[in-house]
């Protein structure tokens, strides 16, 4: 007879509450990390839920592609679900082909040069606003401002310029409907109809948020087709799996997770580079000169990204020691077996990117940050589910390019006009694991503008 896979080594843990005190004392990734250094690339953690978290690239493979029928966003995503609804992010099986394969015309390649086009005036009209507005040196939350920035990028690239009126929300709005997806997809929570002070935060946050949503998309329909924006594409095509247009519902689940989630991972991307920034003069100096000797002053365009080298590897540096997903979860469908650890049918799995991200096998000092990382003679051969900053396998983001060219290009329109300087405050910014991995604080920056431009 074959002797059964061992179970997962777990650390200590509480009668009847496992890990959930440890959550609130120390928060999921100080929990995470502390327990993937102490027991291994496979371990157990029971927050509401038992979960088998895997930090290896091989294992993390093995879930995201290698089985993944095996592996699906079930119950998991259940209280996600309540808040973005059934989108693209949370749709399984032929629902979801058939949505993914409408939407992937709108990022494939020919159309990002259009979009870098709106990300680019976009840019060009809130940084030059910022030289308007102050004559010399000042200081900004950066994350509040990248939020800004990015919410108007996606609005004019995906939806139209003409709706940013429409889309017009509050910083707090957005931060409370993201904490929204985090909290209802953490275990156990009331029926919506139950007067508790959560779900009345749910109720009002959700009635702002779903108020602009609506306002874009009835905004959208009123436009003529063939726009050329994701929205109108939206709005008038034929969905394959159900032979219709989308419903009001259907639009609704889908504008929510580009608008929402949509403009959150570039404002992250920016927000913790500042704070990786603190100390590196010599990485703000060879992104300036790369930046000025590409572009010399003029704005950029999709055929510069490519040539901005250096502020690639920036941007994929950043990522991969504070990329905006530290983890994910999968539902297990039967039981399996992951670099040799028995995992159970009805467990959840959690590929956990941070781990992989400081894997020492795969990382030279990984804790270090070091753009060089990235540099092509040691990138090259890397085991490519090392990096995962969009997750991987047939459920990446399908907004992973969209990203990492606006991530770039708003990087070298502010290096273009400003000189940073970073508060030494960002040195005890902590990350907050919510849906996006969030800073606890705000993280100040200096900004001074360039006395020349080429």
């Amino acid at each position: 007879m074959t002797t059964p896979a061992p179970f997962p080594p777990h650390p200590p843990r509480w009668p009847l509450v496992g890990h959930l005190p440890r959550l609130r004392g120390e928060g999921m990734l100080s929990l995470l990390e502390d327990s993937w250094r102490k027991l291994g690339d496979v371990f157990s953690v029971d927050v509401g839920m038992h979960a088998v978290v895997v930090a290896h690239p091989d294992g993390i493979k093995r879930i995201l592609a290698g089985n993944a029928k095996n592996y699906v966003k079930g119950s998991t995503y259940d209280g996600v679900r309540r808040v973005i609804g059934n989108g693209v992010l949370a749709l399984e099986g032929d629902a979801w082909k058939a949505r993914r394969t409408l939407m992937n015309p709108a990022f494939h390649r020919a159309a990002l040069g259009k979009l870098t086009e709106a990300m680019a005036q976009t840019g060009q009209l809130v940084f030059d606003g910022l030289l308007n507005r102050h004559g010399g040196p000042f200081t900004v939350d950066a994350h509040r401002e990248m939020v800004k920035l990015t919410l108007d990028v996606v609005t004019v690239a995906l939806f139209g310029r003409e709706l940013l009126g429409a889309a017009d929300i509050s910083y707090e709005s957005l931060g409370a409907a993201l904490e929204l997806v985090s909290e209802q997809g953490n275990g156990f929570v009331m029926p919506k109809w139950v007067p508790t002070p959560g779900n009345r935060k749910f109720h009002r946050t959700m009635a702002e948020v779903e108020g602009v949503i609506y306002r874009v998309i009835e905004a959208g329909r009123r436009r003529p087709p063939g726009d050329g924006t994701l929205l109108s594409m939206l709005i008038h095509s034929i969905d394959a799996e159900t032979n219709r247009p989308l419903t009001d519902q259907e639009l609704r689940d889908e504008v929510f997770t580009l608008f929402v989630a949509g403009h959150e991972t570039t404002a992250l991307t920016l927000t913790w580079l500042f704070t990786l920034l603190h100390g590196r003069d010599d990485v703000m100096k060879a992104m300036k000169e790369e930046v000025d000797r590409v572009l010399g002053g003029r704005e950029p365009g999709f055929e510069d990204y490519p040539k901005l080298v250096y502020l690639r590897q920036v941007v994929d540096e950043t990522l991969r020691l504070r990329g905006p997903v530290a983890m994910t979860a999968r539902n297990v469908v039967a039981d399996d077996e992951v670099l040799g650890v028995r995992v159970r049918a009805g467990d959840v799995v959690m590929p956990y990117f941070y781990g992989a991200h400081r894997h020492k096998d795969f990382w030279t000092d990984p804790e270090r940050f070091d753009p060089g990382h990235f540099a092509p003679e040691k990138a090259q051969g890397r085991n490519p589910w090392s990096y995962l900053p969009f997750s991987a396998g047939q459920r990446q983001c399908i907004g992973n390019t969209f990203s990492l060219v606006e991530t770039v290009v708003l990087l070298a329109q502010l290096i273009t006009r400003f000189d940073v300087e970073v508060d030494p405050s960002v040195q005890d910014v902590k990350p907050v694991a919510m849906v996006t991995v969030r800073p606890d604080r705000p993280v100040m920056v200096k900004l001074t503008p360039r006395a020349a431009r080429s």
